[in-house]
């Protein structure tokens, strides 16, 4: 009795802190209304002393400046976080960025004044920060906290005061099926995490509830330079205008000039007829060394004369709590399309998951028109709730056994909101045999880095479907990829004397539409290449004469991003986790760059606030991703969520606070477990 009432009174003391004292004449069950409502909106306020008002944490906005040239996009986030309330503040904001996004500059603007950041190693780097906030200084601090994700801090915000954070980095652009595709995420959905996975720390932000309205407004321009004549331009996520530069290029604008960051942002643009490139080349010297960027378009490749391999199509679907709405009425309307375009030949399975995972057949069936109705009928009935476990399903996916006379494609239609990547990641390099692994991206903000690398390691492709409009478009794609060989074990030769290091290596497989897209340091730039591969039991090759077009800087920064990425794969193999630091090190520090283990620092030299001075630590609220439906991602029964297990906590209290003692009601409010860590559905 005794520590349960020491655990209710902690919980009451949580409650005082956190949320706003009821009037003198309120009830009590009006009070506990108040402030339940509180709770499960997810809305952080803030005390500055022991008997003041609450405060909203500091604002944010967003001002994106795209350059584009070629394949190359150069990008400046321009931050700025505003504080409101009467205290010294410190503001973290969680933000999504391209997985493959190289991260080189930061600056902090203080009015006039410009703080320039330097890179180093990920602790020096937040011990200087801690140092500067707790000695009253400005400083900003922006670490990686998945390739895809990543954390700017900013200390030491006067009352009334902006700060602008500026960060720059660079990435290619996709190419598929003759279009180039320039993704800009906005916002960084909530992350379901199972329980036993412990790096899920700073993953997710605090989500405000849609009542609120939209926050962190952004405003975003590209400029784009495509080099070759355009046959459209067209954004599938944002209202945009259109105007003409100088030299061709041509000036990209949100219509509505700001647009609140709820989903991502896709510019999408494809090259007049006869236009779209066989091969690009772009080059640049540093120092003594060359770095270049190359893609090569291999042409449609038709499958030999008999030799149409019947296939073992399975499909996952994710019918978790993020994908309620408009996410799973696009993966039902995807999925349905698939099971029709099964052939007579091949045999398939569905698997539906959340927070459990269920197969339609006990193991692959053969697709006749019975099966497939029954299919057809059972996915149009599935809906959306609970948590994400995907390990299971993926298990479920990859655990069949091989049948050599048919080629094993697995599907994820899914939008990624999970936190244990790396539990997955695992599980597909162990088990994934002689299957292909593809993912279907499912709506405004789907996990970039868990499509591409799941599919990277599964020697697949991946699709974006935003809205239901694009799931015909897409999933046409999805099945000429499917259903045309690929070409597979790559090689690029190169003449020894140019002392070229090629990166990825090995190549992936490609499919129809895919470019081979290839970062090259050397002491010279070669003038000829051979690219080698194999289309089933044909040999593909392709002579290349290098010509280098004019680049602009930054392709030695594709080329450092991309050794990270192949270095940070190496433990895979059993190299030690040290020696890989180390070259990690070495990498980003020279071209300085974030990474696993460097951050960005800018640390202003005055300090400003007063040594008596308190400092109150803000965590940036982002809006619910578009299409999400807050209820069923934070309702009570989910068992996984932070708003289920605060609203527990918050219950309880105010059951003490108003002098309830009804025990058995407040045990069961503390006690109910969640199947897994409260961090994302």
């Amino acid at each position: 009795m005794r520590a349960t009432l020491r655990r209710l009174s902690l919980a009451a003391l949580v409650l005082l802190l956190s949320a706003p004292p009821a009037p003198a004449a309120e009830s009590p069950t009006a009070a506990a209304g108040a402030a339940l409502r509180v709770v499960t909106e997810g809305t952080l306020f803030w005390r500055t002393a022991p008997e003041a008002a609450l405060v909203p944490a500091p604002v944010l906005r967003t001002d994106v400046d795209i350059r584009v040239t070629g394949m190359i996009a150069r990008a400046t986030v321009r931050q700025e976080f505003t504080n409101p309330a009467a205290a010294w503040a410190e503001g973290v904001y969680v933000f999504p960025l391209p997985d493959d996004a190289a991260v080189d500059h930061l600056r902090m603007r203080v009015g006039e004044r410009v703080i320039e950041g330097v890179i180093r190693e990920r602790g020096e780097a937040k011990a200087v920060y801690e140092r500067a906030r707790q000695e009253g200084r400005r400083a900003s601090l922006v670490e990686q906290e998945r390739p895809n994700i990543f954390t700017t801090s900013v200390a030491n915000i006067a009352p009334g005061a902006v700060i602008a954070v500026e960060i720059e980095y660079q990435h290619t652009v996709r190419y598929d099926a003759g279009r180039f595709h320039l993704r800009f995420p906005m916002v960084v959905g909530p992350r379901y995490v199972p329980a036993g996975v412990a790096d899920a720390a700073r993953l997710t932000p605090p989500v405000a509830h849609p009542a609120r309205g939209p926050l962190n407004p952004v405003a975003l321009r590209v400029e784009l330079d495509p080099g070759v004549p355009l046959g459209s331009l067209g954004a599938t996520s944002h209202a945009v205008r259109t105007s003409a530069l100088a030299a061709g290029r041509i000036l990209v604008e949100l219509d509505q000039g700001e647009v609140p960051a709820d989903r991502d942002f896709e510019l999408v643009w494809e090259p007049a007829a006869d236009q779209a490139p066989l091969a690009a080349l772009l080059a640049e010297r540093r120092g003594d060394e060359v770095f270049a960027l190359l893609m090569v378009v291999p042409p449609a490749l038709a499958a030999p004369a008999g030799a149409g391999q019947p296939r073992e199509a399975i499909f996952a679907i994710d019918v978790s709590g993020s994908m309620h709405g408009q996410s799973i009425e696009q993966a039902r309307g995807a999925l349905r399309l698939a099971l029709a375009r099964l052939g007579p030949a091949d045999t398939f399975n569905v698997i539906a998951f959340n927070h459990r995972t269920t197969r339609l057949f006990p193991a692959a069936v053969p697709a006749t028109p019975a099966h497939v109705r029954q299919a057809d009928r059972w996915v149009a009935a599935l809906r959306a709730e609970g948590g994400t476990e995907m390990l299971p399903a993926l298990l479920a996916a990859l655990d069949a056994p091989a049948r050599p006379e048919r080629l094993r494609q697995v599907v994820f239609l899914t939008d990624g909101a999970v936190g244990n990547e790396a539990q997955l990641f695992a599980a597909i390099r162990e088990r994934l045999g002689a299957s292909r692994l593809f993912t279907l991206g499912i709506g405004s903000a789907p996990n970039s880095h868990f499509m591409r690398e799941a599919t990277r390691l599964g020697r697949g492709t991946f699709t974006f479907i935003g809205s239901t409009g694009e799931v015909q478009e897409a999933m046409g794609a999805l099945f000429a990829k499917l259903e045309a060989p690929a070409l597979t074990d790559l090689v690029l030769e190169l003449p020894a004397e140019a002392g070229a290091e090629v990166l990825p290596a090995p190549l992936p497989d490609l499919y129809v539409g895919e470019p081979v897209l290839v970062a090259l340091r050397a002491r010279t730039l070669p003038v000829r290449a051979v690219l080698r591969g194999r289309a089933g039991a044909l040999e593909w090759e392709r002579v290349l004469a290098l010509a280098p077009e004019p680049a602009g800087a930054g392709l030695a920064v594709h080329w450092a991003r991309a050794k990270i990425a192949a270095l940070l794969d190496q433990p895979r193999a059993g190299a030690p986790e040290e020696d890989v630091r180390r070259a990690v090190l070495e990498v980003a520090l020279a071209h300085h760059l974030v990474s696993r283990y460097t951050s960005l620092v800018a640390v202003d030299v005055t300090p400003v606030r007063p040594g008596d001075a308190d400092l109150w630590t803000h965590a940036l609220e982002t809006n619910l991703p578009h299409g999400w439906d807050y209820t069923a991602v934070f309702g009570l029964g989910q068992g996984a969520t932070p708003a289920t297990l605060h609203l527990a906590l918050g219950l309880a209290a105010l059951l003490l606070a108003a002098g309830l003692t009804v025990l058995h009601h407040s045990r069961t409010a503390l006690a109910r477990p969640p199947r897994a860590t409260p961090v994302g559905e």
